[in-house]
């Protein structure tokens, strides 16, 4: 065969594999899933800029008030946010028709501008009556106020259509020019209430933009809707609002008790080291989300071969995480040094139990998503979560009131040790319910 043949079989070969590429990125569920792991990828570094720069900036004292606040406000989030990100997407599928389309985003934007009138409401009786410090009350009013930002928050129908982009776009460019401003303006413990305002402006400015981008493109438009319409939408996310509101009880119930029983500074230097081994579930997401449809597919075609394919990436996940858990355990010292400052490095041993919380965490979700839910065992997976909920609540008032900042590292990993024993006994019901009709057949 001459050397030209060659030449040009290698062309075409190109030419096909080029096409077979071309064809994969223009696929919708590929191309979301790149916005989306660029959003994670942005979100992820920001913290890793930021945080070292206003830990210090702001001392251990000043960034427990932000905090104590700010994990108040994020509950308020998940109201004002109602579930609609799931529930109200479900319905733009449905809602092919522009005036139906219309409907839908107004029951929402309503909606969600009820429950912000709620929330700020509720926050404003609070700093009346409290006795917290003028820069505390201000620091909740800054932040409660940009829960507005979330009226106007469209990821609900851009995940509908499957255009993705227009979410990370929107807050990229918002995250990233308060970003910009937060190095410019932020430069003594006193600038506080500055941070705030910056820090509020991101979610403000990204929506505001995202909800001008769906009106334009989408032709849809506020109309009157009537207070049944309002109701109706509630009803369809309050399901989806309530695991939601549980689930952020559930990760941040400890950052809320600690402000309770202990100082600002303890909170300041817990919220701070925590960072740590929440990157750590950063990395671990993507990954969880990319493993689910593979082993849930496995596990309904055939238990058993789902089940063994489930645990043999299991292993090494918690190899891999496991490893880079005992590094960071190691050399705590230096990292939370060069991550934090001096202040927060003499508390360095908290992170050694939230390492801990999450490598359990990390198993626990192939027990219980991988396994539970990817089998269908949806119910089962629930009862348990809610059991660990009640317990998670119970151990971190208990650890928290005796153990302060060291409890608040303590009490999710007992936590997930629980909720790691009710999940293993599902499972290993299931395998013997699964044993036991193959037997029969």
């Amino acid at each position: 065969m001459s050397r030209k043949i060659i030449g040009e079989e290698k062309e075409v070969k190109l030419i096909v594999y080029k096409n077979q590429i071309k064809k994969i990125l223009e696929k919708k569920s590929v191309n979301n899933g790149m916005w989306l792991y660029l959003l994670q990828f942005f979100n992820t570094v920001v913290p890793l800029i930021t945080i070292p720069y206003i830990t210090r900036i702001l001392g251990a004292n000043q960034y427990g008030v932000f905090s104590i606040v700010l994990n108040i406000v994020t509950y308020l989030q998940v109201v004002v946010e109602y579930g609609f990100g799931l529930s109200a997407t479900r319905q733009v599928v449905l809602r092919s028709d522009k005036d139906d389309l219309s409907k839908l985003f107004s029951q929402v934007f309503f909606s969600r501008l009820l429950l912000f009138g709620l929330s700020f409401g509720s926050v404003m009786i609070y700093v009346l009556a409290s006795n917290i410090t003028i820069e505390e009350k201000l620091c909740y009013v800054i932040l409660t106020s940009a829960l507005v930002g979330y009226c106007f928050q469209q990821n609900w129908l851009f995940q509908g259509m499957q255009e993705m982009k227009f979410i990370s776009i929107t807050s990229v460019l918002a995250r990233g020019l308060t970003t910009v401003f937060i190095f410019l303006l932020v430069k003594t413990p006193d600038d506080i209430l500055i941070y705030c305002i910056l820090y509020s402006l991101a979610p403000v400015i990204s929506n505001i933009l995202a909800m001008i981008i769906a009106m334009c493109r989408y032709k849809v438009k506020i109309v009157v809707v009537k207070w049944i319409d309002i109701i109706q939408a509630l009803k369809d996310g309050m399901y989806i609002f309530f695991t939601q509101l549980s689930s952020k009880v559930f990760g941040s119930i400890g950052i809320t008790l600690l402000g309770i029983f202990s100082t600002s500074y303890d909170v300041g230097i817990f919220s701070a080291l925590y960072k740590i081994p929440y990157l750590l579930t950063l990395v671990w997401s993507p990954i969880s989300q990319a493993i689910y449809p593979i082993s849930s597919e496995k596990i309904m075609k055939s238990f058993a071969i789902g089940y063994k394919f489930i645990c043999k990436i299991r292993l090494y996940c918690i190899a891999f995480f496991a490893v880079i858990g005992c590094i960071i355990s190691i050399f705590a010292i230096p990292i939370c040094s060069i991550a934090f400052g001096e202040e927060y490095s003499r508390y360095f041993y908290v992170i050694y139990p939230l390492i801990a919380w999450v490598i359990v965490a990390i198993n626990n979700n192939f027990l219980g998503t991988q396994i539970l839910v990817g089998s269908g065992h949806d119910k089962e997976y629930s009862i348990c979560f809610q059991i660990g909920i009640v317990f998670t609540i119970v151990m971190n008032v208990i650890c928290v009131y005796f153990g302060g900042m060291l409890g608040a590292g303590f009490a999710p990993m007992l936590s997930e040790i629980f909720l790691w024993l009710l999940l293993r006994y599902c499972v290993k019901k299931m395998r013997k319910d699964y044993s036991q009709r193959q037997g029969e057949l």
